[in-house]
């Protein structure tokens, strides 16, 4: 048989006749039948097994009937035989099934980036993960068999696979496309490697070099290698140094491109080749919409590790702040502070990842395009006297710990007023969010991040302006179970409906 089979505990209850004169050398002679014979009957009477790959059950039971002077051989056939007819049969509650490997570490690794994997009876894999940090212990399961690894991301969807790929981060991300690269060694020339990267990233792989490598090698095995990866690692390391560049342009820049350690083994490529620096500089300037005839469409799905603050969206007082800044010349003032105020919930640490991140500003009706420092110095313009209009709108931080984690940092805030404005803004969203949860009204900032917002979502298109958003489930889970607040629809400020939903356990 291929593969294993592990049997964690296994009891043997036998039923004897009353007047049987040595009860206790029977339960012995089976014990040592089964502990002896068991294994390897067991790889004859599963040698042709054709079900899926991975089977989980949680309780089996079998009978079987012999003579008490049974042969031990005999018995641990018969045991073996009746084990085997009863793992081709099971179903129900207590059995879970995947039918590749693959698919099962894909499961394993979901479950491990929602922190859900150590309540999961079937996924024991996971307990001895239990040590490592939820990205090494993704990065582990991964890379104990590459081949096995890179089709299990494979396999995931484009929003799940989002998901893992955030809690893995970049640092263990950058380890385990090293541990892929290292294992196949593709066939595939430079701008073929660029050209496979370019496809995926037209298909709407997530722009980090790790989901551009496994879209890539999922489609073409000879592209596989130290050269795709080095393809993928350019491609999301220039995609942003390139940006706002003609395709002239960006050719050559290119050709001028010094090697460095992100794209060791394609950047000699690029200098020699002018056939590589002509498909990834037509393949960038496509990707940034600068060949309308052949720009590859958006894809209809966005991630967002803010997924926690959709549920504060019915919390924000729009209309509060627009009543008190009206008339403020400039961009619109009511957007931008609400913007910012819902973005500091997830606390200052984050706060300059919220300003960059593209779905919430389309969401907000911001430019999409502008770098975040241009939304900051938006932010910078408006007036002290503004910020001091709708501070009263917010709470009093309740404390240092409030006050450390709400508090913009100076660089992106430099006014005193606008960071106690922001600040007292986000802590009112907070009180209101924690007053429809029963006896955690007085709940820290920090506390409902941790416990109840910090979740990730998978956002996507479905209808005219309208989005679905899947939201992962936070430790306090039970707590949005009870309130319901993660349960319907709300509506953005650029006018679209979000619908709003949670990841299954």
């Amino acid at each position: 048989m291929a593969g294993r089979l592990a049997i964690r505990r296994l009891r043997l209850a036998a039923l004897a006749p009353r007047d049987h004169p040595a009860p206790r050398s029977l339960e012995m002679r089976l014990a040592e039948a089964a502990r002896r014979g068991l294994a390897p009957a067991l790889d004859r009477a599963l040698a042709d097994w054709s079900g899926p790959e991975v089977v989980r059950v949680r309780r089996l039971e079998v009978e079987i009937a012999m003579d008490a002077g049974f042969d031990p051989d005999l018995f641990a056939a018969l045991l073996a035989r009746a084990i085997g007819s009863a793992l081709r049969r099971a179903g129900g509650d207590g059995v879970v099934a995947y039918s590749t490997r693959a698919a099962y570490l894909a499961a394993l690794v979901e479950a491990l980036a929602a922190g859900r994997a150590w309540g999961c009876w079937w996924q024991r894999e996971a307990e001895g993960l239990r040590a490592l940090p939820v990205a090494a212990a993704i990065r582990t399961a991964l890379a104990v068999d590459p081949k096995i690894g890179l089709e299990a991301l494979a396999s995931l969807p484009p929003l799940r696979l989002a998901v893992v790929l955030d809690a893995l981060g970049p640092g263990e991300a950058n380890r385990l496309l090293d541990e892929f690269s290292a294992t196949r060694r593709g066939s595939a020339t430079p701008a073929a490697s660029i050209a496979a990267i370019a496809d995926a990233a037209s298909a709407g792989a997530e722009p980090s070099p790790l989901a551009l490598y496994v879209r890539a090698a999922a489609r073409s095995e000879a592209a596989a290698g130290s050269a795709l990866a080095a393809a993928a690692r350019a491609w999301a390391a220039l995609t942003h140094a390139l940006a706002g560049r003609s395709e002239a342009a960006a050719a050559g820049f290119l050709a001028s491109l010094a090697s460095d350690g992100a794209i060791a083994e394609l950047g000699p490529a690029l200098q020699s080749s002018s056939e590589a620096r002509r498909v990834l500089a037509q393949r960038l300037a496509r990707r940034r919409n600068e060949m309308p005839a052949t720009a590859d469409a958006e894809p209809d799905w966005r991630f967002t590790r803010f997924g926690g603050l959709f549920l504060l969206l019915p919390t924000l007082g729009l209309d509060e702040i627009a009543e008190t800044v009206a008339g403020v010349p400039g961009p619109d003032a009511t957007t931008l502070i609400g913007y910012a105020a819902l973005g500091l919930c997830a606390g200052r640490a984050r706060f300059g990842a919220w300003l960059a991140d593209p779905l919430w500003r389309e969401l907000f009706g911001l430019p999409v395009q502008d770098p975040p420092e241009a939304l900051a110095e938006q932010l910078r313009a408006i007036p002290d006297r503004v910020w001091e209009t709708v501070m009263p709108l917010g709470d009093a931080l309740a404390g240092m710990r409030d006050a450390s984690f709400l508090l913009a940092p100076r660089q992106l805030l430099q006014s005193r007023a606008a960071r106690r404005a922001t600040a007292r803004l986000a802590r009112s969203m907070l009180t209101r969010f924690a007053r429809r949860l029963a006896g955690f009204r007085g709940s820290s900032a920090p506390f409902l991040w941790h416990n109840l917002l910090s979740v990730t979502a998978a956002v996507e298109r479905v209808g005219d302006g309208g989005w679905q958003a899947r939201l992962s489930r936070p430790p306090l889970d039970v707590l949005l179970s009870l309130s319901r607040l993660a349960e319907g629809s709300v509506r953005l400020p650029s006018g679209a409906t979000v619908r709003l939903t949670r990841v299954s356990p």
